[in-house]
């Protein structure tokens, strides 16, 4: 758990000094009681789920942006392709904790691919 984005979200307003452990808290706050590490934990369990999918949204679409290329109609393999772009776009819905990313498709494939371009050059 990351005391300082908790902090960051549930007190925005006020003035404390936190690295990355509750021990690391130093509350400035005169008015309002320092939060105590069990009170952070309750509230870090309302948000980790939420937080977590956010972190899965943004892997995915960087996995995307990153396999665009591979979506133009003259690509080799591009229907492996689509494919993994789906499931892609379908993996936040499917997310269950410690489930990984879908792999692309086997990457020889495009080095075969260069591969007998170059051949077919020469």
């Amino acid at each position: 758990m990351n005391y300082y984005e908790i902090l960051s979200h549930f007190y925005p307003n006020m003035n404390y000094f936190c690295i990355d452990t509750y021990e690391t808290l130093e509350w400035y706050e005169t008015d309002k009681p320092k939060p105590s590490k069990e009170s952070l934990a309750s509230l870090y369990e309302t948000v980790k789920d939420k937080w977590e999918l956010e972190l899965i949204r943004e892997k995915r679409n960087k996995l995307l942006k990153e396999s665009d290329y591979t979506a133009l109609p003259d690509f080799p393999n591009r229907e492996m392709w689509l494919v993994y772009r789906q499931a892609l776009r379908d993996f936040p819905s499917n997310f269950t904790s410690g489930m990984d990313f879908p792999l692309p498709p086997n990457s020889g494939v495009l080095s075969n691919y260069r591969l007998k371009y170059c051949f077919y050059i020469i």
